[in-house]
């Protein structure tokens, strides 16, 4: 039985590397060192782009049809949600949607369970706390967290001290 368990579950592991390579080739563009441990959902692949060394959590859903860019050494924790599409505020709503680039810079990480909103740019070195909701902008070398994500502390400060 050990026997069939393990060959089940190195077919699984096979399918995941396919569907994650399928997942990668079909991207508008990917640098080396990108790992997406499956499963990862992502829409609209072909408007997203990957920097070097980049490692996608598992459950990960990116929503890039108006457009991601992930910069090189990012980390994306488990259950994040990262989407550059949503529902006006105004009516109506259902079947409207809008979309807005998200940028994500160099050596970035996002926590587990958190979320990034349309139009936002996440600062070069900055932390994103695990289950926040980025609304807006955030600067670099910075710690986020919170709903909304709010500033928790200047990480650039923090090193120095």
């Amino acid at each position: 039985m050990n026997a069939v368990l393990a060959l089940g579950a190195r077919f699984v592991r096979a399918v995941q590397r396919y569907e994650a390579q399928r997942v990668l080739q079909s991207c508008l563009s990917v640098g080396t060192g990108v790992r997406l441990r499956m499963p990862v959902t992502v829409y609209h692949p072909e408007s997203l782009s990957f920097g070097d060394q980049v490692d996608i959590g598992e459950f990960v859903v990116i929503r890039a049809s108006g457009g991601v860019t992930i910069g090189n050494r990012v980390l994306v924790a488990a259950h994040a949600v990262i989407s550059s599409r949503q529902h006006p505020t105004t009516l109506p709503r259902w079947g409207v949607t809008e979309d807005a680039p998200i940028a994500i810079e160099d050596d970035v990480w996002i926590g587990a369970g958190a979320i990034v909103l349309p139009g936002v740019t996440i600062g070069r070195g900055a932390v994103i706390a695990a289950g926040a909701v980025v609304t807006a902008n955030v600067p670099p070398l910075t710690m986020v967290g919170g709903v909304p994500a709010r500033v928790i502390k200047d990480i650039a400060s923090a090193e120095k001290a």
